[in-house]
C-alpha cells in the first residue's frame, strides 16, 4: 500500500512544567528508510544522537551508524558497520559448504567515535568435512523383488535428505560377484538416481568380503569415480545374510578389514532378518555395536533413517544440534563495569546464550551464562539489562517464547561467577513477554529499585487492549507491584527506556513506545516515577505521532532519554520511527442524493384490486463530488475505486419500496464503481406496490460508501478519512391539497337505522349504516367516533360498498368506557372523492 522511503528521528524537549513533553517544536532527522534509520537510538555526550540503520547497504544489507547533531540539525555517515562504544550487528552472515552462518561482528568506538576495533564474538567457523560415501548393498537370491526395491528406496531417501550437505555418494550392488550402480561422478551428474532405478537384482550368494574389496579398488581408490582423495570416506553395507566368502583367499577378512583401517574408512553395518550378528559386528567400524544396526526385515528400513542419518551428520562435522551457527550474537547488549553482554538469541537451537566479553583483539575473551532449564526455541538474549541492588551487580535477560509464555531470567554476580537468582514466567500464551526489559532506580541512589517487563503481544478482549507492561519490585524476590495495558492494537511495550527526572520530583520517570498504534503511525506514553510502584498508574502524557508529522510510521519503534540535549537544563526524549512513507494522493469524496418525480404519485395506489402489481415510484439518482485534497503532480489522472450501498425505507423493519421489480424484498442495492471525473452520477429505479398502506410517511433512502481495493495499475489514490461516507434523502408522497400547502378535508357523515325499533330479547340485533364522504383534500388519521346506549355494545363494523378500498379498524371501549367506541377510516390516509358505507351492529 505504502512505500517507503524515509525513516525519522525525533528529538523531543521537555516544557518546564517537567511533566508534558513539547511536541510543537521537535528537532527531526530524517534518513533513508531503506536502511530503516532510527531503529535503535542513543544520546550522547548532551549534543549528539547515535542511530543506527541496520538495513542500510545497496546489496548486503549490513547496516550504518550515524551521529546526529542537534547543533547543525545534520546526521554523519559514522561508519558503514559499526556504532558507538559497542555496537553489533547479529547479521553477520558466511556462507559453509552452501549453509548460511548467522553470527555478530562488534565495534568498539572511543569517545571521539573513532573506531578502535572489532570483534566476533559466539562465532561460529566452518567445520564441515567433504564426505565419500558408498551404500553396498546385499543382492543375494534370499531377497524377494519387493525386498530389493525398498532397498534402493532407502538409499535414495537417505540421498534426497542429505542433499544439501556436503556428502557425496556412489553405490555398488554385490552378490557372487559385485558391480558398480552409480558413481560419485554420476552422483554430481544427476544420473545416480535413474542408475539405481534400472539396476536389476543378482540373485545369487553373499560374497561380502570380496565386494568390500570391489569398493576399495573400484570406487574409493579410483580416480576415474570421481573420489575425492581428500575427504572423509564411509561405506554403509546393507545385508540379509552372513559373508559367503569369510575365508576367501582373494579378499579375505583380515586383509580387507586391515585397508579400510588404514583409509579410516567409517563402516556402518545394515543386518535384515535372521543374519548372526557376530557375523555383521565384524564389519563395523568401533565402537561396533553402535555402528551396526538390526532390523527384522526390510521394510524396517524406514524406522532406521533419522538414526543413520545422525551418524552420517557427525561424520561430515556437523550435528542436527545447532550450537553456534545461527547465535545472532548481538541481538541484545549491555555493559557492566568491564564487561559487555551480548545476547545470542540462536544459540543451542534457538535456547539463547549470554556472552560475557572481555578485552579486545586477540585478547578477548569470552564466558558463557546459560539458563538449564530453557528449552528449544526460547530465544533467551532477546532482551538484556544490567544493574546494582546492595552492592551485587545484576543481569537481567528476556527469552519471550520459553514455553510459550516468555521467561525473564535473574542473575547475580557472585566470585566472577553468574548464577540464576529467580525466574519470572509470563501469563499469557504468545505475549511475549520479556522481549523488552527496562530497569529503574527511582531515587537515584544507585540501587535498582523496579523491573518493568514489556510483552507487546498480549492480548486483552474486553476492553480490548494490545500490549502489557508489569512492573516488579526488587526485593528478596521479584513481586509484582503494577500491570498497565493502554493502547488498542499498539503492540503497547515494544521499547521502553528510563528517563531522567521530567517534573522535578526528584524520582526518574518512565516513556514505553506503542509503534503500532493509530493504524501503524505509533504514540509514546511518558509515566511519572512513584516510590512504591515504580511509576504512577496513569501516564502524565501520550505523544501520537500525527501530532509531529502525519508522515510517521511505526513511532516509539526505540527510545532515549537521559540527557538534555537542547541545553535548557531540561531532559530531552530522543525516538525513533520506522520512516516517513511516500505519500497517495488523497481523495475528499462528497454523495448527495436526488429523485425525480419530486414526489411518489398516489395515481396507481389503490387496494380495490384483489392483485399485487408492481410500478416504478421514481429514479434514484447517486452523484459523488471528488477533489484532491493534497497537491499532487505525479498522476494527473485521480480515480478511485467505491462501493455504495442503498438501503430503502432504512427506518421501517419491512420496506415499502425495492429494487428489483420482480423482487419484492431486494431493498437494499449494492454497486462498484469507478469515480474517474470530479462528478460522477448513478441512477437507479425505486418500485413499489400497489397497495400500500402508509402512504402518508416519506420514504427514507439512505447511502453508504467506501473505498474498496484498487486494481493493479489503477491511480494509487486512497479516499480522504474525513470524508463524510453516507447519505440521506426522504422522498414524500403526493398530497392532494388544493393549496398545495395545507390539506383541508370536508367529511360528510351521515347515517340511517336499518331497524325501526329494537326488540330487546336474545340474539336481537340493532343496525345502523353509517355513509362517510370526503368531499375536500385527502383525510389524516381520519376515526369515528361512536356514542351508543349504556345496553348496548358494538358488535361488528365493516365496509359494505366504497368506491376505493377502505380499511376500517375499531378498539375496545375507550377507557373502559360503556358506551363509546373510535374506530379508524383508512389511516393514515382517507383519500379525496373517497366514499364508503359502513353497516354498525349493535346488540343489547
Amino acid at each position: 500500500l505504502q512505500k517507503q522511503t524515509h525513516s525519522t528521528l525525533v528529538d523531543a524537549p521537555a516544557l518546564s512544567d517537567g511533566f508534558n513533553i513539547d511536541i510543537t517544536n521537535p528537532e527531526m532527522f530524517v534518513g533513508d528508510g531503506e536502511g530503516y534509520f532510527g531503529y535503535r537510538v542513543l544520546q550522547y555526550q548532551s549534543k549528539l544522537v547515535i542511530v543506527s540503520a541496520p538495513l542500510r547497504g545497496n546489496q548486503n544489507k549490513s547496516g550504518a551508524i550515524f551521529s546526529c547533531s542537534l547543533k547543525t540539525k545534520e546526521c554523519q555517515l559514522l561508519y558503514q558497520q559499526g556504532i558507538y562504544k559497542y555496537i553489533c550487528s547479529p547479521s553477520l552472515t558466511h556462507e559453509c559448504n552452501g549453509n548460511s552462518y548467522l553470527n555478530s561482528i562488534c565495534y568498539e568506538f572511543n569517545r571521539e567515535l573513532d573506531t578502535v576495533t572489532n570483534s566476533t564474538v559466539a562465532f561460529q567457523e566452518c567445520t564441515k568435512d567433504l564426505v565419500n560415501l558408498v551404500f553396498l548393498f546385499d543382492g543375494s537370491s534370499s531377497m524377494k523383488s519387493d525386498d530389493f526395491k525398498m532397498n534402493k528406496d532407502f538409499i535414495w531417501d537417505v540421498m534426497s535428505n542429505l542433499k544439501n550437505s556436503s556428502i557425496q555418494f556412489a553405490a555398488a550392488q554385490f552378490s557372487e560377484t559385485t558391480r558398480t550402480v552409480f558413481t560419485f561422478k554420476d552422483y554430481m551428474d544427476g544420473t545416480a538416481k535413474k542408475k539405481l532405478d534400472d539396476e536389476k537384482h543378482m540373485q545369487d550368494i553373499t560374497n561380502t568380503y570380496d565386494a568390500i574389496g570391489y569398493v576399495l579398488q573400484h570406487l574409493f581408490n579410483n580416480v576415474t569415480s570421481g573420489v575425492t582423495p581428500e575427504a572423509t570416506k564411509a561405506l554403509v553395507i546393507i545385508t540379509d545374510g552372513s559373508p559367503s566368502d569369510e575365508h576367501s583367499q582373494k579378499n579375505n577378512k583380515q586383509n580387507v578389514l586391515e585397508k579400510c583401517e588404514e583409509q579410516s574408512i567409517q563402516r556402518y553395518i545394515i543386518g535384515v532378518g535372521q543374519v548372526k550378528l557376530n557375523k555383521l559386528t565384524a564389519l563395523a567400524s568401533e565402537p561396533k555395536k553402535e555402528n551396526t544396526f538390526m532390523i527384522k526385515n526390510y521394510s524396517g528400513l524406514k524406522g532406521l533413517l533419522d538414526n543413520l542419518q545422525n551418524k552420517i551428520y557427525n561424520i561430515e562435522g556437523v550435528s542436527r544440534n545447532l550450537v553456534k551457527e545461527l547465535s545472532q550474537s548481538g541481538f541484545s547488549a549491555a555493559y557492566n563495569e568491564d564487561l559487555l553482554f551480548l545476547g545470542a538469541v540462536g544459540s543451542n537451537n534457538w535456547r539463547g546464550i549470554l556472552y560475557g566479553v572481555t578485552g579486545s583483539g586477540a585478547e578477548t575473551r569470552e564466558i558463557e551464562i546459560t539458563d538449564p532449564e530453557l528449552n528449544e526455541d526460547s530465544y533467551m538474549g532477546y532482551s538484556l539489562v544490567v544493574g546494582e541492588k546492595g552492592g551485587v551487580s545484576l543481569l537481567f535477560s528476556g527469552a519471550p517464547r520459553a514455553n510459550h509464555r516468555g521467561q525473564v531470567t535473574l542473575f547475580s554476580k557472585q566470585n566472577d561467577t553468574w548464577n540464576i537468582m529467580t525466574r519470572v514466567i509470563g501469563e499469557q500464551i504468545g505475549s511475549y513477554f520479556g522481549a523488552s526489559l527496562c530497569l529503574l532506580d527511582v531515587d537515584a541512589n544507585g540501587d535498582t529499585d523496579f523491573l518493568v517487563v514489556g510483552a507487546p503481544l498480549y492480548y486483552q478482549a474486553h476492553p480490548q487492549r494490545e500490549g502489557m507492561m508489569y512492573i516488579y519490585s526488587l526485593t528478596q524476590q521479584l513481586v509484582t507491584v503494577q500491570e498497565v495495558c493502554e493502547c488498542v492494537q499498539g503492540r503497547f511495550g515494544t521499547s521502553m527506556a528510563p528517563i531522567a527526572d521530567l517534573n522535578g520530583d526528584e524520582l526518574q520517570d518512565l516513556t514505553v513506545g506503542a509503534p503500532l498504534e493509530d493504524d501503524g503511525r505509533g504514540a509514546v506514553y511518558i509515566y511519572l516515577g512513584n516510590r512504591t510502584q515504580g511509576i504512577r498508574p496513569q501516564y502524565s502524557q501520550r505523544i501520537p505521532a500525527q501530532t509531529l508529522s502525519e508522515k510517521l510510521q511505526q513511532f516509539g519503534l526505540a527510545i532515549d532519554g537521559v540527557m538534555d540535549m537542547s541545553g535548557d537544563r531540561l531532559n530531552d526524549i530522543t525516538v525513533g520511527a520506522r520512516g516517513m512513507v511516500v505519500a497517495r494522493p488523497v481523495l475528499s469524496v462528497s454523495a448527495k442524493l436526488s429523485f425525480s418525480p419530486s414526489e411518489i404519485s398516489l395515481n396507481n395506489f389503490d387496494c380495490i384490486l384483489r392483485t399485487e402489481t408492481t410500478f416504478p415510484i421514481i429514479t434514484l439518482t447517486t452523484c459523488f463530488t471528488m477533489a484532491e485534497s493534497t497537491n499532487s503532480t505525479g498522476d494527473a489522472n485521480l480515480s478511485l475505486n467505491i462501493s455504495f450501498r442503498l438501503t430503502a425505507d432504512a427506518v421501517r423493519q419491512d420496506s415499502r419500496a425495492f429494487f428489483e421489480q420482480t423482487i419484492k424484498t431486494s431493498r437494499s442495492l449494492l454497486q462498484s464503481v469507478l469515480l474517474s471525473s470530479q462528478h460522477s452520477c448513478f441512477n437507479n429505479t425505486v418500485y413499489m406496490l400497489n397497495c400500500v398502506k402508509d402512504t402518508l410517511s416519506p420514504l427514507l433512502i439512505r447511502m453508504n460508501f467506501s473505498q474498496v481495493e484498487q486494481q493493479p495499475g489503477s491511480s494509487r489514490a486512497v479516499l480522504n478519512m474525513d470524508s463524510r461516507t453516507m447519505a440521506y434523502v426522504e422522498v414524500p408522497f403526493q398530497r392532494n391539497c388544493r393549496e398545495n400547502v395545507s390539506c383541508e378535508a370536508d367529511l360528510e357523515l351521515d347515517f340511517k337505522f336499518m331497524n325501526s325499533s329494537l326488540l330487546v330479547v336474545d340474539q336481537a340485533y340493532f343496525i345502523i349504516t353509517v355513509s362517510l364522504l370526503n368531499k375536500g383534500d385527502d383525510s389524516f388519521n381520519t376515526s369515528i367516533v361512536l356514542h351508543y346506549p349504556p345496553g348496548l355494545s358494538l358488535s361488528k363494523f365493516e365496509t359494505i360498498k366504497a368506491n376505493r378500498r377502505t380499511l376500517t379498524s375499531c378498539g375496545d371501549r375507550d377507557d373502559g368506557a360503556l358506551n363509546k367506541t373510535t374506530c379508524s377510516i383508512s389511516r393514515p390516509v382517507y383519500r379525496s372523492k373517497t366514499n364508503v358505507n359502513l353497516p354498525l351492529f349493535s346488540v343489547p
